[in-house]
C-alpha cells in the first residue's frame, strides 16, 4: 500500500513529536537525578540504600558528621553494624521484616565526637519499579540535641513541681508549727514545776502512807510512785523536747531567707564554719573529711547562717549513711564553666539513698532513719534554704557507694570578684575599709601593716587594687610604689595612694614615679568605694 503524501508528512511529525518527548523525558530524568544528587549530597540526615541483607549500597555524604567512619569506607558494610547493643540490633531487622518498614526506630552508637549518641532510623523495602530485587532505603537522624533538651525540659519540670510542692507544704507547715508551739511549750514550762512540786509533796504522802498503807494514787502505789514517778515527769520532758525540735525544724523548713537578710558572703568560710560545728560528731562516727576548696572564689549573696545549716544539714546526713569503718566524706567548691555559678559538692562513701526514697528525699518526714531518732527534715530544710538562694540541689546515688550532692548558687558577679590590697599601719582603718568592701561590694580584700608585708603579698599574688598608704614604719609607702615600678609583673597594679598630709614633698616623688590616684585622709568610705569601682571597671 503506497502512503500518500500527507500520510507521510503526518508520519513525520508523529516520530518528530515521538523524539522531542523523549528528549524531554530524558531532561526531566536527568534533571530529577541532579536534584536528587545535590539533595543527596548536601542534606544533613543520613540518606542511605542497602540489599536485602543489610549490606550498604550507597549513603550521603553527611554520615562522616555524625559517625567516625569515611563514607567510601562503609559502602558494603552492613547497616546494623551502627547499632552498639545487639537487642536493638535484633528488634529493628524483626520488626523490619514483619512490616516492610519501620519508623522512628530509636538506638545508640558512637558518633563523630567519640561519645554514645542518640539516633533515630526511619526505612523500608519494596521492589524497585520493573525490578524483583528488593532494596532497602532510609534516614539516620542525629536526636542527641533533641533528647539533651527533652531531658533538661523533664527536669526543670520536675524542678517546678518540687518547688511548688515545697512551698504548698511550707505555707502548710508554718500554719501548723505556729498551732503545735504554744501547747508544747506549756509542757515545757510546766514539767519542771511538776519535778519540783513531787519533790515538795513526797515527804508528805511518805507520812501519809504509814496511816494508809494499801491506798492507790490514780491506780498506782506510793513504792511505784516514789521509785518511778520522777522518771515518768522527765520522759514527758525528754519527749516534749522532741516534739519542739521538730517544730523548730517545720519552722526553719518553713522559712524563706528575705532579701534584706541577705549580704555578700563566702561559701568557703560557711563550709569552714560548718565543719567545725560538726567536727565533735564526724569524730565520734570515726569518719575523716576531705576538703578541696577553691581559692578566690566570687561571693554569693545570702546568709551566712542559712549557707552553715546547708552544710551542717549534709554533712550530718551523710555520716549517718556509713555504716563501716573506713568513713569518708569529700568537700569540694568551685566555679561551673558553662555558667559561671559556684559549684559546691558533698560526697560520701555511705550506703546510699534506698531506692525507695529516691523520689522523695527532699520531702518533709522523707527518713530512713526513725529508729535513730531522724526526723526527716534536714534534706527538706536545706532544698528549701539552697532555693531561698537562687540556687539548685540535687544527687546522685549509687547502693553501696554513696551518694553526692550537688549545690549550685549564682554569685554577685560574673567570673572572678576583684582582688584588693590594703595597705596601712593603722588596724582601725583596714578593717573598716576592708569590711565595707567586702560587705558593699563582693571583692577579695587582704590587708598589710607596713611596706615590708606588702611587698611579701604582692610577690605572692599580683592585686588588682592596692590601697597604699605613705606614711607608715619600716617601709613606707613610696618605697613600695618605687619597688612596684623594678618589677615589670607589677608595674600595671592600680594603685591608690591614700594620706593625712596631703602637701608633704613625698606626694611629689609618688606622683613622679606616675601614681596619679591620691586621696586625702580622712576620706569618705561610700566616696572612695564608688572611685575604687570606677577603676576596676574601666
Amino acid at each position: 500500500m503506497i502512503k500518500t503524501s500527507d500520510e507521510t508528512e503526518d508520519l513525520k511529525k508523529l516520530l518528530k513529536q515521538e523524539k522531542c518527548k523523549s528528549r524531554q523525558l530524558k531532561k526531566a530524568l536527568r534533571e530529577s537525578e541532579e536534584k536528587y544528587r545535590e539533595i543527596f549530597e548536601i542534606i544533613t540526615d543520613i540518606h542511605f540504600s542497602a540489599s536485602p541483607e543489610g549490606k550498604i549500597i550507597d549513603i550521603s555524604p553527611s554520615v562522616v558528621n555524625s559517625f567516625p567512619y569515611r563514607r567510601e569506607d562503609l559502602i558494603g558494610k552492613s547497616l546494623p553494624d551502627f547499632f552498639l547493643k545487639s537487642s536493638e540490633r535484633s528488634a529493628f531487622l524483626s520488626q523490619l521484616g514483619d512490616d516492610s518498614r519501620i519508623a522512628d526506630f530509636e538506638f545508640q552508637s558512637e558518633g563523630s565526637d567519640r561519645r554514645i549518641r542518640h539516633y533515630r532510623i526511619s526505612a523500608s523495602h519494596k521492589p524497585r519499579r520493573g525490578r524483583q530485587k528488593i532494596r532497602v532505603t532510609g534516614l539516620i537522624r542525629d536526636v542527641t540535641a533533641q533528647k539533651e533538651s527533652e531531658a533538661e525540659l523533664e527536669k526543670s519540670r520536675a524542678q517546678l513541681n518540687q518547688a511548688q510542692k515545697m512551698e504548698a507544704l511550707g505555707t502548710l507547715v508554718a500554719g501548723v508549727a505556729h498551732e503545735i508551739n504554744n501547747p508544747i511549750n506549756l509542757i515545757i514550762y510546766n514539767t519542771p514545776l511538776l519535778q519540783k512540786v513531787w519533790s515538795d509533796l513526797l515527804p508528805v504522802l511518805k507520812a501519809h502512807v504509814d496511816e494508809t498503807p494499801h491506798r492507790k494514787y490514780g491506780g498506782l502505789t506510793a513504792d511505784f510512785l516514789e521509785q518511778n514517778l520522777l522518771q515518768l515527769i522527765g520522759d514527758i520532758d525528754m519527749a516534749a523536747g522532741r516534739v519542739a525540735k521538730i517544730v523548730t525544724d517545720l519552722k526553719n523548713f518553713a522559712r524563706l531567707s528575705g532579701a534584706a537578710e541577705k549580704q555578700p558572703v563566702s561559701v568557703n568560710e560557711a563550709v569552714s564554719n560548718a565543719m567545725r560545728l560538726v567536727h565533735t560528731t564526724v569524730r565520734n562516727a570515726g569518719v575523716t573529711i576531705e576538703t578541696q576548696l577553691t581559692e578566690d572564689l566570687p561571693l554569693i549573696s545570702g546568709n551566712l547562717q542559712n549557707i552553715e545549716q546547708i552544710v551542717v544539714n549534709i554533712l550530718i546526713n551523710a555520716v549517718q549513711a556509713i555504716d563501716h569503718s573506713q568513713g569518708r566524706i569529700r568537700i569540694e567548691t568551685g566555679i561551673r564553666p558553662a555558667d559561671g555559678r559556684l559549684h559546691l559538692s558533698i560526697a560520701d562513701n555511705g550506703k546510699g539513698v534506698d531506692p525507695v526514697l529516691i523520689e522523695r528525699l527532699f520531702d518533709p518526714f522523707v527518713t530512713d532513719k526513725q529508729t535513730r531518732g531522724g526526723t526527716g527534715l534536714g534534706l527538706s530544710v536545706s532544698y528549701n534554704l539552697v532555693k531561698s538562694h537562687g540556687g539548685d540541689i540535687n544527687f546522685e546515688s549509687n547502693p553501696g557507694k554513696g551518694t553526692i550532692f550537688h549545690i549550685d548558687f549564682p554569685t554577685l558577679v560574673t567570673g572572678k570578684p576583684a582582688k584588693i590590697l590594703i595597705v596601712d599601719d593603722d588596724p582601725v582603718i583596714r578593717r573598716m575599709l576592708s569590711r565595707a568592701l567586702t560587705s558593699r561590694c563582693a571583692y577579695l580584700v587582704d590587708e598589710a601593716a607596713n611596706g615590708i608585708e606588702a611587698c611579701l603579698k604582692l610577690g605572692a599574688c599580683r592585686p588588682d587594687l592596692l590601697v597604699l598608704d605613705i606614711f607608715m614604719p619600716d617601709m613606707d609607702g613610696v618605697e613600695v610604689c618605687r619597688a612596684l615600678k623594678k618589677n615589670p609583673a607589677l608595674a600595671e597594679v592600680n594603685v591608690i595612694v591614700t594620706t593625712g598630709h596631703p602637701q608633704h614633698p613625698k606626694l611629689a616623688e609618688v606622683n613622679r614615679l606616675g601614681f596619679k590616684n591620691i586621696r586625702s585622709k580622712p576620706y569618705n568610705v561610700s566616696e572612695l568605694i564608688e572611685f575604687i569601682d570606677n577603676i576596676l571597671t574601666a
